[in-house]
């Protein structure tokens, strides 16, 4: 199936966002006010986790130059395509496009669509920047379609601690460093996991 304009452009944006977070992007790319079911949504699920909603942060994709008047709420790691398809759109570009679903942080960070001998599909484990950490090298595996974000502060969902400066996977999940995010990553994904270390002697007691 040949994929839509929208969903090659590199205007098509997948982020998390806390409503006071949505709600400037909305003025800056749809204009006026926010439609009032996008507060209901937020509230719902701060009643659903027992947080305050103003904290609460949810995953919309989006058009990032504004051809689209409403954010979609993204519902699983698969529903990251756009419903509405704008055709001959004059903001249509391929130019840096990515052919994984995340935003494109700059052209360096991504496989171009436009090379004529390129891949269509990537294979493999897809890797992602993290934490800086002391000189340590820093890309980390991808959760699927939904890529950690470096957050300013919040509670490692493994060892407890409070930090600073940390990831987030969406709304639920944290993690203070990038070794806490790889014990959970592991255990997300043993399949892959067990790909990338063949030689640890752990996994070989596993066969």
């Amino acid at each position: 199936m040949i994929p839509s304009q929208c969903e090659i452009c590199s205007a098509w944006m997948v982020g998390d966002f806390t409503y006071s977070e949505l709600r400037r992007k909305w003025e800056t790319l749809v204009g006026g006010r926010i439609t009032a079911g996008y507060a209901r949504r937020f509230q719902r699920e701060g009643e659903r986790l027992e947080l305050p909603w103003e904290e609460i942060a949810l995953t919309f994709k989006y058009c990032a130059k504004g051809m689209l008047t409403r954010f979609y709420i993204v519902k699983g790691l698969a529903d990251t395509k756009p419903k509405k398809i704008v055709r001959n759109c004059p903001e249509f570009s391929a130019a840096g496009s990515n052919i994984v679903e995340f935003p494109v942080p700059s052209p360096l960070w991504t496989i171009c669509q436009q090379e004529p001998h390129a891949r269509k599909k990537v294979k493999g484990q897809l890797f992602l920047p993290g934490l800086c950490e002391n000189y340590t090298y820093f890309r980390i595996p991808a959760h699927g379609r939904i890529e950690p974000e470096i957050v300013n502060d919040g509670i490692c969902d493994i060892c407890g601690r409070e930090f600073s400066r940390g990831l987030v996977v969406r709304e639920i999940t944290c993690f203070c460093c990038n070794k806490h995010y790889l014990q959970w990553w592991r255990r997300e994904h043993p399949d892959e996991y067990s790909k990338f270390n063949r030689h640890d002697p752990e996994e070989k007691n596993k066969e």
